[in-house]
């Protein structure tokens, strides 16, 4: 059994999804402390006729300290741009009519960015008819005491998987060892993003997968990004 986790990023790109897909078992770590700076906790980029957007839901920092995910409380007002945004860039995409009411039902301010954060990673997982099992690490209480590569081998521990999918820019501060130690198998997704047919000129890769979902359609993406693995 394989198993892999990740932080609830804001509309993903690709490469969340590829690794989601490659596993049995995908835990969010819903309850890992929010990142600040160049992440994209709260932010992806989008296409425009401009080159690409940075779309940010904003959030409340000062004295909040270090915040839990599911802790982080948004700052009213950002939705409404952020589809105005996809409906100016994406109206004459191949598939806007099918995703945009999709999006406009789960992007929805409810006070905390994790509700709309997993509620994207929900549909997105279901649009490309995924069998993975999604896991949240606010269910597994037990574990809360731990972190980073002990707090990974623990949960397989956990959930009997042999194997754990890291994310290809961890190599440099996984541990090695503490898999080992425990009987499991360390691999790396190493996803190199796939062309496909973009509004906007040359192709430019690493959007969020909306970008992808407009232009290639739920059927269309799934079969790119089930295609195009490597592990």
């Amino acid at each position: 059994m394989k198993l892999a986790g990740h932080q609830p990023n804001y509309i993903p790109w690709p490469g969340y999804f590829v690794k989601m897909a490659q596993c049995d078992i995908f835990v969010i770590l819903d309850t890992a402390q929010f990142q600040t700076g160049s992440s994209s906790d709260n932010r992806n980029l989008i296409k425009t006729s401009q080159g690409t957007q940075m779309l940010t839901v904003p959030v409340k920092r000062k004295g909040m300290g270090l915040q839990r995910f599911d802790e982080v409380v948004v700052i009213p007002g950002w939705k409404r741009n952020h589809l105005m945004a996809l409906q100016v860039n994406y109206a004459k995409a191949p598939y806007f009519k099918e995703v945009f009411p999709m999006l406009e039902q789960v992007l929805q301010d409810t006070g905390y960015l994790i509700d709309t954060n997993i509620a994207f990673i929900r549909l997105v997982h279901d649009l490309l008819g995924l069998e993975t099992k999604l896991v949240f690490l606010s269910a597994l209480p037990q574990f809360a005491d731990l972190r980073k590569n002990e707090l990974i081998a623990a949960i397989c521990r956990y959930f009997s998987a042999d194997c754990y999918l890291s994310g290809n820019g961890a190599r440099a501060y996984n541990q090695p060892e503490i898999f080992e130690k425990q009987g499991i198998k360390l691999e790396y997704l190493d996803y190199q993003p796939v062309t496909y047919p973009q509004l906007w000129g040359s192709f430019i890769p690493n959007l969020s997968i909306v970008d992808m979902l407009f232009n290639c359609g739920a059927e269309g993406t799934c079969k790119l990004l089930l295609s195009e693995v490597q592990v």
